[in-house]
């Protein structure tokens, strides 16, 4: 489905806001989201990190960016002391953060082409295990993450500027 799955540069930020624009438009309209709130989560100076370090995984289709993620460099902090199952090392682990599929491209198998293109770029930099985390009742997500392979590895409260202290889902692939 998708034409190319490539890391983004910095030429890629309009292309990737206007991304994050419509999903988080969408969100209202969906039954599961993540609840995103642009400008909090995600914002430009977060984006534009992830950009500067090469952490942002695109997949375009006809031109247009059809699917991202953040792929950061070790643990997050808010996972320390998580009952992950693999016991990863904090800087063996690739953390997963923003993936979205431009509602759009909904449908047509983008979700599932992403995880496999991460994992591969995962292992060639060496990486044991990718963690990331689900809004408690997004069972969209966890549908999707747990067909892709991850394994469910406990419950955690955390707090997200956005939102607030909330009861999110942990889950781990093995690489």
């Amino acid at each position: 489905m998708l034409e190319q799955i490539r890391i983004a540069g910095a030429e890629d930020f309009g292309a990737l806001w206007r991304f994050y624009e419509d999903v988080c438009r969408a969100q209202e309209h969906d039954e599961y989201g993540p609840d995103w709130h642009l400008g909090v989560y995600p914002a430009a100076a977060e984006l534009k990190g992830h950009l500067a370090a090469g952490e942002i995984l695109a997949g375009w289709k006809d031109g247009r960016l059809a699917a991202a993620m953040a792929v950061a460099a070790g643990e997050d902090e808010m996972y320390f002391g998580a009952p992950w199952p693999l016991g990863a090392a904090p800087e063996q682990v690739a953390a997963l953060h923003l993936f979205a599929v431009h509602p759009d491209f909904r449908g047509r198998g983008a979700a599932r082409e992403m995880p496999t293109a991460l994992f591969g770029r995962a292992r060639a930099r060496g990486f044991r295990a990718v963690h990331l985390d689900v809004i408690e009742g997004n069972l969209a997500a966890e549908k999707l993450y747990l067909k892709a392979g991850f394994s469910f590895a406990g419950t955690r409260r955390v707090h997200y500027d956005d939102l607030g202290d909330i009861t999110v889902r942990l889950f781990e692939y093995a690489l």
